[in-house]
């Protein structure tokens, strides 16, 4: 039997199925790799506003320090900005079984409520 010279020659082409399937891996891993960039970016900012929070509340801690002042039980909330931002700084004062201390339980919200930072102190009565 007379060969037919199409069939002895092979094609190295791509096919359409293969160049869509090819297509379709790359875009998965280009959003994977955007995804992973946007979240970066909101890490970032998380650990700004972090660092910025920490230091409105070492201020307010350092502030009651220099007042030199028995801290008021009650709840306390005051304005800080930093580096362009705003800040709001609360303070929940509660009484301890030892008369002389105050325990001091800070909050330092973002501007969207978000809770940068917490931390707890502890104030002694000066005088």
């Amino acid at each position: 039997m007379p060969r037919h010279p199409r069939s002895s020659r092979r094609t190295t082409a791509f096919t359409l199925l293969e160049v869509l399937v090819a297509l379709a891996v790359v875009s998965l891993g280009l959003l994977a790799a955007l995804r992973a960039s946007g979240q970066l970016q909101n890490d970032a900012e998380r650990y700004g506003d972090s660092v910025l929070a920490e230091q409105c509340a070492q201020n307010y801690l350092v502030e009651q320090r220099l007042r030199q002042n028995f801290a008021a039980v009650g709840v306390e909330t005051s304005r800080c900005d930093q580096a362009g931002r705003s800040f709001t700084v609360r303070a929940d004062v509660v009484g301890t079984p030892n008369p002389n201390f105050r325990r001091i339980d800070l909050s330092v919200l973002t501007a969207s409520g978000w809770a940068a930072w917490k931390v707890v102190a502890l104030a002694w009565n000066p005088g």
